[in-house]
């Protein structure tokens, strides 16, 4: 009896949490879809001999007959593909046969279209065959109506129409490229080679490519028969790429189609702009900063609900340790610079999800002249969404009716043929035995292998630009190899139902319940949009809709072809939360007409035709209205042209091949300061090793002269212009860094050059102290309140010992101002570390500080920031001492993070100081959610002499090695005895690599907050807040405060980019440069680089600001290998004067003003007050 309650209330519960999840996956007895892609292999079809084997089919949603209700057709490989009618609540009708749509070909993608514009759905397959040398066309299915029986009958026509092309395609999409009222069709197209499609050999962009994709224009004479022609030589179509995604849009919003191509393997993706002249040119490098490697499926749509598309690709990256570990081998960074050299865009494993950032010009709906085209940071590893394994679609939709959109990516391979193991047994058996033999084992091995079998994945869109992986809590945990899938509403309920197609398995439907959810229903509205669009684009495609309701603009683009081979359903589909009304909705038609609908119920259905529409002026989709942009571009106009140079030192290959990064990469730093005695400021920019650094001078009239010093040998990281000498005028301090020199330490002694009032400098040689460690930044302040500015010196890291942390220094000013009008000053610094803060000079890896006073006792504090280190306060005991207050700020010691840069400043306008610190970000591979540290361990395991550092992240609750097996071998060659296999290495938790012995005699360092941060100061308290989302796409490095928009009230600037990180992980290069309007508590307001006007995209490093002899600053940015950027507020009337004393130390007792020598990071900016706002 206990048995049988047990078994009824499992039951019971199964039941409940079937009806919670919000979608029920609705079996092939309950809706007559029996549709499985079975692949049968032989000794003769296999993946040896037919590498796209596993590729799958597509999925493509229509109303084919005419009944309201959408319908699905299934494209088959081996077997037929297959038609199902829609007869209502889920119940589907196979009618392939009578149909006349079955099929012999290997068919791929689907494209649903009505084709002859005869107001009926027809379908497009493209078709590839197993059989490099041999073709087959592809197929047109015109829909000729229905039968007697409500049948749909189709017939094929492509040879007729000028679409039988025998490539080997992927996909067909749809658009009216040439803005002629017709629809043309572009053709997505890969290729088998005999040749290794990942050798980097350069881009093949001459049009003779077998995996050129095409261009069909639409030729269709006034009734008559249907007729297109290639014209992709005519359009530019001349780019190598295999193919796997394609989707349709205006990127740039001038009113014509551009279209993004993801390619697989080493050939880049494809950013097709529209020239309005007939054809297209490759924009991408314009619009990306880099791409995913394996490019597989595609989509566009607004996430974030600012009005402009975003875009999703998908790749290979596994999200478990042991599938990592198995794919990636070492770390190829000849193999990226290489590709780098020949052209290549830089190209990284993983998906990724671009956000559409805007132009600095805003884009403008059907501008007579083409838009600026929109910049793009890729942001996956911060939503979370870039490791989904070996992924094929990616659609985003809005899957519960709350506004946002959300991502389904769809994944699965039947043979893992990336296995490390596997690959390399082949490799070292390939020399033995006959052919056959060989052949034979082989074929053995490859039907050993494990499948990649995983569950697809659904991130719900949290808001704020963060995914959560629902795929469990929402339904879809089931194991399969799916490829192509598509949505639609099948049940007319109001919410997004979804269709998979399956290598060997029944296809997927799965009935979306959000409307059937009492807790939804009242809260999760919804519209769906039905286009009737004119003669020759009867759908509409290419209309763009916004629709205003609850305080957001939902944004969309009409096209079908989504994903992976696939079509989606005509209608448009838009959640609205729990707006209960819509304000206003807008359409622009192509050709430019358009239309507005106000005070609109929701929850329904609503048909817009386009004879309704009018003309609309170009003005009519410009979805954000701003003023002029707060910053103008002044680099030129002030003769600041600069291009930073750094030889390409590999830190990797200096005894430590498990870096983090390249610690050789870290400027150039920049210095601001009267050199010439003119009264106008200055600027220095630090030189990279084996070059001079520049001056560049203010004149009182005209551009700024340049002026570059002779080239040295070591390089130059921190610069400051101080008074050194105490002879009134400002001396240059170099602080030497790096880790291109080794262990001669003698390349990493700083330098002192003394002025002679005219801006010519010599080196002193009797002035410093031993100052031989690899240093970072440099900042002077009158600790002692002696008169004269004494300096700290952050230490960087022991080159080829990472992570020791170089030697800090604080050296004391004890020179001697001159004593008569012909004797010269006594110039000499004493090292006082020791002495005045034990334990300082050991601090940590510092990457920035900041004499500032916490504390308000007019005696400046000293405040550290660096690299696996906490933010470190030493409070100053009026000049005897310096006390580390970690006891004190229990804050900041708990936040060790990556720390880049501090910059001060009341933000909250409460009388104290409170301060910005630069981190990693959000936005990276590495990543410290709470209890799960990032950690490096360092000890000489193999007793080699050298110091081997392992960095460690967490997977779930276990921590792994983030470095792949071979990487770790080349640096510990005896630890290959713990890691026979990549699979044993995806096995090991850090504690099963390292004994506890080892562990306890390691180094160890942590980072457990990596998010940039506003530090408010609580009465002498510390405490953390992150900066919004938007700064912590990147790391942060260069920081100005400063009230930008005449509101008393500071403001931020910051830039920062990372393009030293291992290239794996792949660049940072997320940041554009980030404009944030302080308010009241210590609050911001992120702009856009359209209304900032900031766009610093590079490797962005130091910003300072410099005084103009207008009165007006001059903000400046260097750049790594880059140019240098300057900028002005577009506001003349705000005014600053130099602060009192600006070139001269305080005076004893004196309270040092906190615009001080040095902050930020590597920066100096002028020393100034604000004089006047009209």
């Amino acid at each position: 009896m206990r048995l049988l309650l047990f078994i009824v209330f499992a039951a019971w519960l199964a039941g409940c949490q079937s009806r919670t999840a919000r979608f029920d996956r609705m079996t092939a007895s309950q809706t007559g879809i029996r549709f499985a892609n079975t692949i049968t292999e032989t000794d003769s079809l296999n993946v040896l001999e037919f590498e796209y084997i596993y590729n799958g089919g597509g999925v493509g949603v229509g109303d084919f007959n005419g009944d309201g209700r959408p319908d699905v057709f299934f494209a088959g490989n081996q077997v037929s593909s297959q038609l199902y009618l829609n007869r209502g609540n889920f119940a589907f009708e196979d009618v392939t046969r009578p149909a006349g749509v079955e099929t012999r070909s290997w068919c791929t993608g689907v494209s649903v279209a009505d084709v002859n514009q005869d107001g009926r759905q027809d379908l497009y397959i493209s078709t590839i065959h197993p059989d490099r040398n041999r073709s087959v066309p592809n197929l047109l299915f015109i829909n000729t109506g229905n039968n007697a029986d409500g049948i749909p009958q189709f017939r094929e026509m492509a040879q007729a129409a000028g679409l039988a092309d025998s490539s080997y395609s992927t996909q067909a999409t749809w658009l009216d490229y040439d803005q002629d009222g017709d629809q043309d069709m572009f053709l997505l197209t890969n290729a088998l080679e005999i040749y290794n499609r990942n050798t980097v050999s350069g881009p093949q962009n001459q049009g003779r490519a077998r995996s050129r994709d095409k261009l069909f224009r639409n030729d269709t004479p006034a009734g008559g028969p249907l007729r297109f022609t290639d014209v992709s030589d005519q359009a530019g179509l001349v780019h190598e790429g295999w193919g796997l995604g394609v989707v349709v849009n205006d990127i740039n919003l001038d009113g014509w189609p551009d279209i993004y191509v993801a390619n697989d393997f080493q050939s880049n993706d494809v950013w097709l702009i529209n020239n309005r002249q007939g054809g297209f040119e490759n924009q991408i490098a314009r619009l990306l900063k880099h791409q995913s490697h394996n490019s597989m499926g595609a989509d566009m749509a607004d996430i974030n609900n600012d009005g402009l598309t975003d875009l999703a690709v998908v790749d290979m990256m596994p999200n478990d340790n042991l599938r990592q570990k198995t794919m990636f081998s070492s770390i190829p960074y000849d193999r990226f610079q290489l590709a780098r050299r020949l052209g290549y865009q830089p190209q990284y494993v993983r998906n990724m999800l671009q956000l559409n950032r805007g132009g600095v010009a805003e884009p403008v709906a059907g501008e007579p002249a083409p838009s600026p085209l929109p910049h793009f940071s890729d942001i996956g590893y911060l939503a979370g969404t870039s490791a989904t394994d070996w992924s094929w679609s990616a659609l985003l939709a809005d899957l519960d009716n709350d506004g946002l959109r959300d991502l389904l990516i769809t994944n699965g391979y039947r043979k893992d043929i990336t296995d490390l193991d596997f690959t390399s047994y082949n490799r070292d058996e390939g020399t033995f035995g006959s052919d056959n033999d060989r052949r034979a084992s082989l074929l053995k091995r490859i039907a050993d292998l494990e499948p990649v079998d995983k569950p697809n994945f659904l991130f719900h869109n949290q808001g704020n630009l963060h995914f959560a992986d629902v795929t469990s809590g929402w339904g879809l945990s089931e194991h399969s190899f799916t490829n192509g899938t598509a949505y639609a509403d099948f049940d007319d309920d109001g919410d997004l139902d979804l269709v998979m197609n399956n290598i060997n398995g029944e296809a997927f439907l799965y009935r979306n319940q959000t409307t059937e959810t009492a807790a939804d229903s009242t809260t999760h509205h919804f519209l769906r949009i039905s286009l009737v669009g004119r003669p020759g684009n009867r759908e509409g495609l290419g209309a763009k809709v916004a629709v205003w309701a609850g305080g957001q603009c939902h944004y969309l683009e009409h096209t079908r072809q989504r994903g992976y081979q696939s079509s989606v359903e005509s209608e448009l589909h838009i959640g609205l939360g729990p707006a209960q009304r819509i304000d206003s909705l807008r359409i622009w038609w192509p050709g430019g007409s358009g239309q507005t609908l106000r005070n609109l119920p929701v929850n329904q259905t609503l048909t817009l035709n386009q004879q309704q529409a009018r003309p609309q002026p170009a003005s009519f989709m410009q979805l954000q209205t701003h003023a002029q942009p707060l910053l103008t571009d002044v680099t030129q106009a002030l003769g600041l042209t600069y291009q930073h140079q750094e030889d390409d030192f590999v830190d990797y290959k200096q005894q430590q091949a498990t870096l983090p990064r390249k610690h050789s990469q870290i400027g150039p730093g920049l210095a601001v300061g009267d050199v010439d005695g003119n009264g106008l400021d200055d600027l220095y920019l630090a030189g990279a090793a084996n070059r001079g650094g520049t001056f560049f001078l203010q004149q009182a009239s005209g551009p700024f002269v340049r002026r570059d010093r002779p080239a040295k040998i070591p390089e130059e990281t921190g610069v400051l212009l101080f008074d050194a000498d105490r002879d009134g005028d400002l001396d240059l301090y170099a602080v030497h860094g790096s880790t291109e020199f080794g262990q001669n330490k003698t390349l990493y002694q700083d330098s002192l050059y003394l002025n002679d009032g005219r801006g010519h400098f010599r080196a002193s040689a009797s002035a410093l102290p031993p100052t031989t460690a690899s240093g970072s930044c440099v900042l002077a302040a009158d600790y002692d309140q002696d008169g004269d500015l004494d300096l700290f010196i952050g230490g960087r890291v022991v080159p080829q010992r990472y992570p020791e942390a170089a030697r800090s220094y604080i050296l004391r000013n004890d020179s001697a101002p001159p004593a008569g009008a012909r004797s010269s000053p006594t110039v000499r610094f004493t090292d006082v570390t020791d002495q005045l803060a034990p334990g300082l000079a050991r601090a940590g890896l510092v990457c920035a500080a900041l004499w500032t006073d916490v504390d308000k006792d007019s005696w400046p504090d000293l405040l550290l920031a660096g690299e696996f280190m906490p933010i470190t306060l030493y409070r100053n005991k009026q000049g005897r001492s310096l006390v580390n207050q970690a006891a004190q700020q229990p804050a900041l010691q708990a936040a060790t993070g990556f720390w880049n840069s501090l910059t001060p400043g009341d933000f909250d306008n409460d009388g104290d100081l409170d301060y910005i610190a630069g981190n990693l970000g959000l936005n990276s591979r590495m990543q410290a959610p709470p209890g799960h540290p990032i950690s490096v361990y360092a000890a000489d395991y193999d007793k080699n002499g050298s110091l081997d550092p392992i960095i460690s992240l967490f997977n779930g609750d276990r921590e792994y090695p983030l470095h792949p097996r071979d990487a770790l071998i080349d640096q510990i060659p005896s630890f290959k005895k713990r890691m026979t296999s990549y699979a044993a290495y995806g096995k090991l938790t850090l504690p099963d690599l390292l004994t506890s012995d080892e562990r306890a005699q390691s180094m160890t360092r942590q980072a457990t907050y990596l998010a940039s941060a506003y530090i408010e100061n609580r009465n002498g308290t510390l405490l953390l807040q992150p900066l919004p989302t938007e700064a912590q796409f990147s790391p942060i490095f260069g920081t100005l405060a400063t009230d930008l928009n005449r509101d008393n009230q500071l403001d931020l600037l910051t830039i920062g980019n990372d393009y030293a990180t291992e290239v794996l992980s792949g660049y940072q290069d997320a940041g554009l440069g980030l404009c944030l309007l302080g308010g009241r508590q210590g609050t911001w307001k992120p702009l856009r680089p359209a209304q900032s006007g900031l766009l610093v995209d590079g490797d962005a490093k130091a910003m300072g600001a410099v005084l103009l002899a207008s009165g007006q600053l001059l903000y400046v940015s260097t750049q790594n290998n880059g140019p240098l950027r300057a900028y002005q507020l577009a506001d003349h009337s705000i005014r600053y004067r130099r602060q009192a004393g600006t070139d001269k130390a305080a005076k004893p007792g004196q309270r040092l003003p906190e615009s001080g020598w040095g902050g930020g990071y590597l920066s100096q900016s002028s020393r100034v007050v604000r004089e006047r706002s009209n």
